[in-house]
Protein backbone atom coordinates (compact mmCIF):
# COMPACT_ATOMS: atom_id res chain seq x y z
CA UNK A 1 0.00 0.00 0.00
CA UNK A 2 1.19 3.28 -1.22
CA UNK A 3 -0.17 6.75 0.28
CA UNK A 4 1.03 10.40 -0.71
CA UNK A 5 0.22 13.74 1.22
CA UNK A 6 0.67 16.87 0.81
CA UNK A 7 1.17 19.16 3.89
CA UNK A 8 2.95 22.57 4.93
CA UNK A 9 6.11 21.00 5.14
CA UNK A 10 6.40 19.04 1.71
CA UNK A 11 5.15 15.67 0.48
CA UNK A 12 5.09 12.67 2.24
CA UNK A 13 5.21 9.16 0.90
CA UNK A 14 4.03 6.37 2.89
CA UNK A 15 5.12 2.62 1.80
CA UNK A 16 3.69 -0.46 3.48
CA UNK A 17 4.59 -3.38 2.88
CA UNK A 18 2.44 -6.70 4.33
CA UNK A 19 4.19 -9.75 5.95
CA UNK A 20 5.06 -12.85 3.97
CA UNK A 21 3.57 -15.81 5.25
CA UNK A 22 4.09 -19.56 3.66
CA UNK A 23 1.50 -21.40 2.56
CA UNK A 24 2.18 -23.38 6.36
CA UNK A 25 1.06 -20.03 7.95
CA UNK A 26 4.78 -19.29 8.82
CA UNK A 27 5.88 -15.67 8.16
CA UNK A 28 8.47 -15.84 5.96
CA UNK A 29 9.45 -11.74 6.21
CA UNK A 30 7.75 -9.48 8.12
CA UNK A 31 5.80 -6.33 7.03
CA UNK A 32 7.58 -3.04 7.13
CA UNK A 33 6.51 0.26 6.79
CA UNK A 34 8.64 3.40 5.31
CA UNK A 35 7.64 6.59 5.32
CA UNK A 36 8.98 9.26 3.11
CA UNK A 37 9.08 13.11 4.36
CA UNK A 38 10.28 15.31 1.23
CA UNK A 39 10.52 19.15 2.54
CA UNK A 40 9.83 21.69 0.14
CA UNK A 41 13.57 22.55 -0.53
CA UNK A 42 14.05 19.55 -0.91
CA UNK A 43 12.06 18.96 -4.20
CA UNK A 44 12.75 21.03 -7.56
CA UNK A 45 9.58 19.93 -9.35
CA UNK A 46 6.60 17.35 -9.41
CA UNK A 47 4.86 16.25 -12.29
CA UNK A 48 2.59 13.76 -13.92
CA UNK A 49 2.94 11.68 -17.08
CA UNK A 50 0.28 8.77 -18.69
CA UNK A 51 1.66 5.38 -19.48
CA UNK A 52 -0.18 3.64 -22.08
CA UNK A 53 -0.33 -0.03 -21.17
CA UNK A 54 -1.52 -2.05 -24.34
CA UNK A 55 -3.56 -1.90 -27.29
CA UNK A 56 -6.70 -2.87 -24.73
CA UNK A 57 -6.60 1.59 -24.02
CA UNK A 58 -5.65 1.02 -20.66
CA UNK A 59 -3.64 3.76 -19.30
CA UNK A 60 -1.65 4.65 -15.80
CA UNK A 61 -0.89 7.94 -14.49
CA UNK A 62 2.14 8.29 -12.48
CA UNK A 63 2.80 11.81 -10.24
CA UNK A 64 6.61 12.33 -9.61
CA UNK A 65 8.77 13.91 -7.37
CA UNK A 66 11.96 15.61 -8.38
CA UNK A 67 14.13 16.10 -5.78
CA UNK A 68 17.23 18.62 -5.42
CA UNK A 69 20.01 15.99 -5.12
CA UNK A 70 19.03 14.17 -8.32
CA UNK A 71 16.63 11.77 -7.18
CA UNK A 72 13.16 10.99 -7.50
CA UNK A 73 9.87 9.11 -6.07
CA UNK A 74 6.83 8.09 -8.02
CA UNK A 75 3.35 7.05 -6.85
CA UNK A 76 1.27 5.36 -8.85
CA UNK A 77 -2.65 6.63 -9.22
CA UNK A 78 -3.57 3.58 -7.17
CA UNK A 79 -2.15 5.27 -4.22
CA UNK A 80 -4.30 6.40 -1.16
CA UNK A 81 -4.29 10.45 -1.65
CA UNK A 82 -3.35 10.18 -5.15
CA UNK A 83 -6.11 12.44 -6.62
CA UNK A 84 -6.33 14.78 -3.24
CA UNK A 85 -2.37 15.38 -3.85
CA UNK A 86 -2.69 16.58 -7.62
CA UNK A 87 -5.83 18.67 -6.58
CA UNK A 88 -3.31 20.35 -3.80
CA UNK A 89 -0.51 20.58 -5.73
CA UNK A 90 -1.74 22.26 -8.67
CA UNK A 91 -3.98 24.43 -6.31
CA UNK A 92 -0.30 25.80 -4.85
CA UNK A 93 0.88 26.26 -8.96
CA UNK A 94 -2.27 28.40 -9.72
CA UNK A 95 -3.21 26.06 -12.48
CA UNK A 96 -6.59 23.88 -12.93
CA UNK A 97 -6.97 20.25 -12.32
CA UNK A 98 -5.10 18.35 -15.51
CA UNK A 99 -7.61 15.98 -17.20
CA UNK A 100 -5.85 12.43 -16.71
CA UNK A 101 -7.47 11.27 -20.01
CA UNK A 102 -6.15 14.54 -21.84
CA UNK A 103 -2.34 14.10 -20.19
CA UNK A 104 0.44 13.62 -22.44
CA UNK A 105 2.68 11.16 -22.58
CA UNK A 106 5.40 12.74 -21.62
CA UNK A 107 5.52 14.84 -18.45
CA UNK A 108 3.34 17.56 -17.41
CA UNK A 109 4.59 19.70 -14.76
CA UNK A 110 1.97 20.53 -12.04
CA UNK A 111 4.54 21.80 -9.24
CA UNK A 112 6.95 23.96 -10.42
CA UNK A 113 8.95 24.15 -7.32
CA UNK A 114 9.40 26.81 -4.64
CA UNK A 115 9.22 30.74 -5.43
CA UNK A 116 11.93 32.92 -4.15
Amino acid sequence: MRRIEVTGEGITVTVVTEALVSVFGKEMRPGSTSVYALPWDEISAVSLSRTDLGSDGDRGVDLTVNLTYGEFVEVHEDAEGFADAVRQLCRLSGIPDPDPAALPRDEEPIWPGPRD
